[in-house]
């Protein structure tokens, strides 16, 4: 199942993304972790240590190249977009970028910008190069699951177009609910087969409700709904995993429910 995460800035999407990841690999299954946010944050989540983090090599937009035929024309997909194919093997890629997380997890990173980019332009490469990895590295495990950068960039470009299922991570309130909706909206236009919302950082009944209704309203479902989680906050000013520091606390929990769906879940078979 190749599985995508998006949602507004701030929507608690890292958080959701790393450890349903970390839950979907306690069964040994291997997992690939993409992350594809141009301020990169999953390793921490999924529990690598600051250290190993900082040693985490990005891998470049160059990864990623037009495929053309022998008379060197560009090959299209039958929705008009371009084929891509990597450059270097997927064992080369593994070998030379992915970090170990804990469980059967490896984890790329391939959003960041490089050093003395700023002002360089539109991030197309790195938009075009998550997309293509999505594609390409499909037959690498159980699951690969993306932490999509935050916004609907990557949706106007299509970024997210070869994933199975779009979790979209939304808050309980009116401007997070209104992004959920042009993320679905979006996600409709490129015939994403599964798209569900995750409730997150609910603190009450009034909360639930305006989620429900809101989704009911705009026939979106919800997969599953996360409290607003005093110990994911706590892990998170202390730099942990939320689920190495609160492994059954309600907001893991929570997110424990929503992987035995997915699980349970078949991905769709290509058209």
């Amino acid at each position: 199942m190749r599985i995508a995460t998006v949602g507004k800035g701030g929507s608690g999407k890292t958080t959701v993304v790393g450890t349903l990841t970390r839950i979907l690999a306690e069964s040994g299954i291997k997992v690939l972790a993409i992350d594809g946010d141009p301020n990169p944050n999953l390793a921490l989540t999924l529990g690598i240590d600051r250290d190993a983090t900082s040693r985490i090599r990005s891998i470049p937009t160059n990864i990623m190249t037009l495929k053309k035929d022998a008379e060197g024309n560009v090959l299209k997909l039958a929705d008009g977009t371009s084929r891509l194919e990597m450059t270097i093997s997927q064992d080369t890629l593994i070998d030379q970028f992915a970090a170990q997380a804990p469980e059967n997890i490896k984890l790329v990173i391939i959003g960041a910008p490089p050093e003395g980019s700023a002002g360089s332009g539109c991030m197309c490469a790195s938009h075009r190069a998550v997309r293509g990895l999505i594609t390409e590295m499909t037959d690498y495990g159980e699951h690969t699951i993306t932490d999509m950068e935050a916004g609907l960039e990557h949706l106007k470009r299509g970024t997210a177009r070869n994933v199975d299922m779009m979790l979209i991570v939304a808050e309980p309130y009116y401007r997070s609910l209104e992004a959920a909706s042009r993320v679905w909206s979006l996600a409709a236009e490129l015939k994403i087969p599964l798209v569900y919302v995750v409730a997150n950082k609910v603190r009450n009944a009034a909360d639930q409700q305006a989620i429900e209704e809101y989704c009911e309203k705009h026939g979106m479902p919800i997969l599953g709904t996360v409290p607003n989680e005093e110990q994911f906050m706590e892990a998170e000013r202390k730099a942990l995993s939320p689920i190495d520091y609160a492994p059954n606390c309600a907001g893991t929990n929570a997110i424990r429910d929503m992987a035995k769906k997915i699980t349970e879940m078949k991905a769709p078979i290509p058209a």
